[in-house]
């Protein structure tokens, strides 16, 4: 058999896998859930404990009977495996803080986001995971500090977003804000 030949063979082999996997993926892609969403709330804390945790659980109950998805909450990393993960539209980390997650638990949250989960990060979301590289570049950064609730001003430059447009020009707003690093 020449070289040509068997190079010929081996990217129509290719060729057909790559068409085989990208067919399983749309079909996978295009099937809809039998059952509203469902977003998983997790406020597990290593350190410091926001004692507005509560009702931040109760402010996304209350989104989800409002807007017609289920919530689910814990404390409890456990349900940080491929198969629990799944089931959710999104996962919330509500002020976690310190170091929450094994290994095992990070690699199943890693896969569940790269394979399309959703995930929001609130308040003391960026208190979390230190040395987690992934992590840290998901939320966008890490806590550094914060100083004393102040005033401050925030100038609107784009009023097209959904998360801007109801907002003025210039927003004064009294509240504890963050200093980044990473």
């Amino acid at each position: 058999m020449n070289s040509r030949y068997f190079k010929k063979r081996i990217s129509a082999q290719w060729m057909f896998a790559l068409f085989l996997m990208f067919a399983i993926a749309f079909s996978a892609c295009s099937k809809k859930r039998s059952a509203q969403p469902k977003v998983l709330v997790f406020s597990k804390t290593a350190d410091s404990v926001h004692s507005s945790i509560p009702k931040g659980v109760a402010s996304i109950q209350k989104l989800g009977t409002e807007n017609g998805f289920d919530v689910d909450t814990t404390t409890n990393a456990e349900y940080f495996t491929e198969d629990t993960l799944k089931q959710y539209a999104a996962v919330i980390f509500l002020n976690t803080t310190g170091d929450v997650l094994n290994h095992r638990q990070e690699v199943a949250f890693e896969r569940y986001i790269q394979a399309g989960g959703g995930f929001a990060g609130i308040h003391a979301a960026t208190d979390t995971e230190y040395d987690w590289g992934w992590y840290t570049r998901l939320v966008g950064g890490q806590l550094a500090s914060h100083p004393k609730e102040q005033n401050a001003i925030l100038r609107v430059t784009t009023s097209e977003h959904a998360a801007t447009k109801n907002l003025p020009k210039e927003w004064k707003r009294f509240d504890e804000w963050y200093n980044f690093k990473n």
